[in-house]
């Protein structure tokens, strides 16, 4: 019984690990000079508009609900320690650091690993070998996850700290001049760095190479790599972003 339990241990573990070294696999293959060769402008153009342009709907909303549940959090606290005027500074620091990285962006990333893994299930048999599936699979819908997550991270910003600037003075602060004066005060070069490099760069490649990896490992058409996928990019983002988050203001030291 006791070996069957390390067998089972065992097994868990390299299911686990199996995925993490696929998808590095085709990372790395995605980025060779075959795959750009042979890159499909029309894959890219028509994922850039489902990534895109049907995205913005659901970072608004998002990101005004996100962004009015913190607002009300920070200025409620405040107010015990007169301090509401500092909301800004609050709810800037913690929309760019990590807010916005944990939440909206993990969750759009997410929906782009079952997107891609739901195909990646279906249609990796129709290619010869990895190096294909990586030229004309992987690398134009990474592309245009990397391209829109550009976009939607500036608009998601941009809601964010306008719904907060304008619903701040109806909780107390004293106005949205204020509420601006403070997050600028506190926002530094860092935290724009660190915001982007998780959104545009970090959090989009976790969701589309989780997706990727948890569509090759489908052993049936029936198997639920979806849900698999959604669990792979959401631990992988949070896991990354701890990492980012300790090099730049722990390790680095920066306010």
């Amino acid at each position: 019984m006791q070996k069957g339990f390390e067998e089972r241990r065992g097994g868990n573990l390299l299911s686990w690990l199996s995925p993490l070294g696929q998808a590095t696999r085709l990372f790395c293959l995605s980025l060779s000079y075959d795959s750009w060769r042979t890159f499909s402008w029309r894959d890219f153009k028509r994922y850039c508009g489902w990534l895109g342009p049907r995205s913005f709907h659901f970072i608004a909303l998002a990101g005004v609900a996100i962004s009015l549940a913190m607002t009300i959090e920070c200025v409620l606290e405040l107010q015990k320690y007169r301090a509401q005027d500092l909301a800004g500074a609050v709810i800037s620091i913690g929309l760019l650091r990590e807010l916005a990285p944990l939440t909206l962006s993990t969750a759009w990333c997410a929906s782009v690993a079952a997107l891609i893994a739901g195909e990646c299930k279906w249609y990796r048999w129709q290619y010869q070998d990895d190096g294909e599936l990586a030229a004309s699979f992987v690398l134009p819908r990474y592309l245009a996850a990397l391209c829109m997550s550009l976009p939607l991270s500036g608009y998601g910003l941009i809601i964010g700290f306008v719904t907060g600037a304008l619903f701040a003075p109806l909780l107390g602060v004293t106005s949205i001049n204020d509420f601006f004066e403070a997050a600028r005060q506190a926002t530094h070069d860092t935290d724009i760095i660190v915001f982007f490099i998780k959104l545009v760069a970090v959090n989009p490649t976790v969701g589309v190479f989780a997706g990727c990896a948890a569509g090759m490992a489908a052993t049936s058409t029936k198997d639920p790599v979806e849900a698999k996928a959604v669990v792979a990019t959401a631990l992988a983002c949070y896991l990354i972003n701890l990492g980012i988050t300790a090099v730049f203001y722990l390790v680095g030291g920066s306010s």
